[in-house]
């Protein structure tokens, strides 16, 4: 299931950087959102496939820690997506919500076990950094390095959920060490 909400969540930033890209970075986007696509339909075939099987979910404690994760993540994001609309810098917004995603990843590593998602987070969060100072300093706009680079970085999160899915056989986060 990981796999999925990654893989839709690429394409989604994939697609957000088609927004004011450079020139020469159309293509680029349209294959990753592609790429996204692609592993959404391997993704769909394994949630399909070990459909009834535990998952991390299943844990009332996992699940009301994931509430309250997403949760704050969402109203983080209005909060601060409000917030660079009355300053009249929209542009940040893009930015903005790509870094409250990677650090919304860093407390569901933990609670899912997943180094993965650990990483993927901190990622993200520096993809954000790096397209808010871009944009503070050049003509390229702020949503197309989130959208391609923090697409990126989804994308291959959701390939390594998809193989540790494939290779446990489940769709449970794997435990890692």
């Amino acid at each position: 299931m990981s796999a999925l909400i990654l893989g839709f969540a690429a394409m989604m930033w994939f697609g957000w950087g088609q927004a004011q890209p450079p020139p020469g970075w159309s293509l680029p986007l349209t294959i990753g959102i592609f790429a996204a696509i692609a592993v959404e339909g391997f993704a769909g075939s394994m949630v399909a496939r070990f459909r009834g099987t535990a998952t991390a979910m299943r844990d009332q404690r996992v699940s009301r820690q994931y509430g309250i994760t997403v949760g704050v993540e969402v109203a983080a994001i209005a909060l601060g997506a409000v917030g660079l609309g009355l300053a009249g810098r929209p542009a940040y917004t893009a930015p903005w919500i790509l870094l409250v995603v990677g650090v919304h990843f860093l407390p569901l590593g933990r609670l899912f076990g997943s180094v993965d998602l650990l990483w993927s987070g901190l990622v993200l969060c520096a993809v954000a950094i790096v397209a808010a100072v871009t944009g503070a300093v050049s003509a390229v706009a702020p949503s197309a390095v989130t959208g391609g680079f923090g697409g990126l970085v989804l994308v291959v999160a959701a390939v390594a959920s998809l193989g540790r899915a494939a290779r446990h056989g489940r769709l449970a986060v794997a435990q890692e060490g």
